[in-house]
């Protein structure tokens, strides 16, 4: 394991990041796990204004904090929040509580309750892919440590994936605002590059995380959904060349398990998303089909989210052709992404009011009606398809747009394939008219083929390559040097000098 802070120095850290999440403007702040009211106690420092109430089970560390803050109250999180009026904090804080309890998604929702509307949440937790643990782990020796990333009170672990889906569960849209990194993690990446790349894991992504012991996130509310299926049913369609992404997100999705009214069908070994997409078409059995990627993660209350919006976005603005989760149009000539989503660990939240109609949309998630006369081109594969189908809606008059129904997008992408120029070019070909042509990723007119990025370990290489070159050359400078001064004209100039 790497060197662990002792007990204050850790508790400093973590502060420190904490003190960074919470808005200046908040005056009214719960700290759950408040300990000893240190952070609360910097908080007042900031803004003497500030009115700070702590949570802590034990009572000691209570009896500190109370000397501290304005108001403490001593209780067990593990069976729930202390009553507290509903709706009056500006920030809900939790520090080192949330890997200590049996259902945190429970406490989350309880804190909820207790924000005001436009309230944030600051979060921080470990992060169980740091490199130390999966050294323990590869070691199969993981021992939890006094004061460290693990203790034997720990029994819930994550990742900044599978906290943003506990959070998008809770209701919260949230935003990996920070991490504590420790150092010392780019000697492993050498070794770890080829497993990494066996996986599908980009090295300088991985690097981020192997060095992160800590995540601090912020989130903000979203609007309440009914703790039940949307009463209008939906088919989801998605390809499948990875199982265990299809596993760990689009099948993990709360509105896709055992009682839902929705139906899932999955087709592997298309030869395109065209394929895949025409074969669920027929196959499906509800008016509304949803072509999603294997790598989307939908969180508690999205199908219902997503059906309002939809609802909505047709009283507004007529038929709709195609509806998606986030999308771009041009705005006084220039794009504008609209629409609110996690994409790997980066918050994409646009202040665009929803829905709204745009010029295209990201393939992640495409929602048509059953009886559409759209169809994907099998020519692109499963590259910009969304874009045709966008383009081809707005030909027949229909709407196309951004729904408010945030999802995850946890993909392993690192990088534009040839794939997707071709993709691109055939694209271009077929609407010579349509200019600029965009997609979310830029004006597909002006995009050019660049080389893949180089491994990680192909960096390392030329950079190692090129210290080596360089202190070749050191070391010849060095010997000429030498020489000269050891030569008899160098002397006689030495004794002349001085003469």
């Amino acid at each position: 394991m790497f060197p662990q802070p002792q007990p204050d120095e850790y508790f400093d850290g973590v502060n420190e990041h904490l003190l960074r999440a919470v808005p200046a403007a908040a005056t009214r702040i719960l700290e759950i796990g408040c300990a000893r009211g240190r952070l609360g106690a910097e908080l007042k420092r900031a803004d003497p204004h500030r009115y700070v109430v702590g949570v802590e089970h034990d009572p000691e560390a209570a009896a500190v904090a109370a000397g501290r803050l304005d108001e403490v109250h001593v209780a067990d999180v593990q069976s729930g929040l202390p009553a507290l009026p509903p709706r009056s904090f500006d920030c809900v804080i939790f520090g080192d509580v949330l890997e200590h309890l049996l259902d945190p998604e429970a406490v989350l929702r309880e804190a909820r309750e207790l924000l005001t509307g436009n309230g944030v949440l600051a979060v921080c937790v470990p992060n169980i892919a740091h490199f130390s643990i999966i050294k323990a782990l590869l070691r199969s020796d993981l021992m939890y440590q006094p004061n460290g990333l693990l203790d034997a009170t720990h029994i819930r672990f994550f990742t900044h994936a599978t906290f943003i889906k506990m959070l998008l569960d809770a209701s919260f849209l949230p935003e990996l605002t920070d991490i504590i990194a420790s150092g010392g993690t780019d000697h492993m990446i050498p070794a770890a590059t080829p497993l990494l790349e066996y996986f599908g894991v980009d090295p300088q992504r991985a690097l981020k995380f192997l060095d992160a012991y800590q995540l601090i996130f912020t989130a903000t509310m979203l609007p309440d959904v009914p703790d039940r299926f949307a009463a209008r049913p939906i088919s989801f369609v998605a390809c499948v060349n990875d199982e265990d992404q299809l596993a760990s997100n689009l099948l993990r999705s709360p509105c896709l398990q055992p009682g839902t009214p929705h139906e899932v069908i999955l087709r592997r070994g298309e030869a395109s998303a065209a394929d895949g997409f025409h074969a669920g078409l027929a196959a499906a059995s509800h008016d509304l089909v949803v072509f999603v990627q294997q790598d989307i993660y939908l969180p508690h209350g999205w199908d219902s989210r997503f059906v309002a919006q939809l609802a909505e976005a047709e009283r507004r603005f007529g038929p709709v052709g195609v509806a998606g989760a986030f999308g771009l149009r041009l705005t006084n000539g220039e794009p504008e992404h609209v629409g609110r989503v996690l994409d790997r660990e980066t918050l994409l939240d646009k202040p665009v009011p929803l829905p709204a109609r745009v010029d295209t949309l990201d393939e992640i998630v495409l929602a048509v009606h059953r009886d559409t006369t759209l169809r994907f081109d099998p020519a692109l594969g499963f590259h910009l398809y969304g874009v045709d189908l966008c383009l081809a809606a707005r030909q027949q008059d229909l709407a196309v747009v951004v729904l408010d129904a945030p999802c995850f997008h946890n993909s392993l992408f690192a990088h534009l394939s040839g794939a997707f120029h071709t993709a691109r070019e055939h694209l271009l070909a077929k609407w010579p008219d349509v200019d600029p042509l965009n997609s979310n990723m830029g004006d597909l007119r002006t995009m050019r083929p660049q080389d893949p990025p180089a491994t990680w370990m192909a960096e390392q290489e030329t950079r190692e390559e090129r210290h080596r070159s360089v202190r070749a050359d050191l070391a010849d400078a060095r010997r000429r040097i030498a020489d000269m001064e050891s030569s008899v004209f160098w002397k006689l100039r030495g004794l002349v000098r001085r003469g």
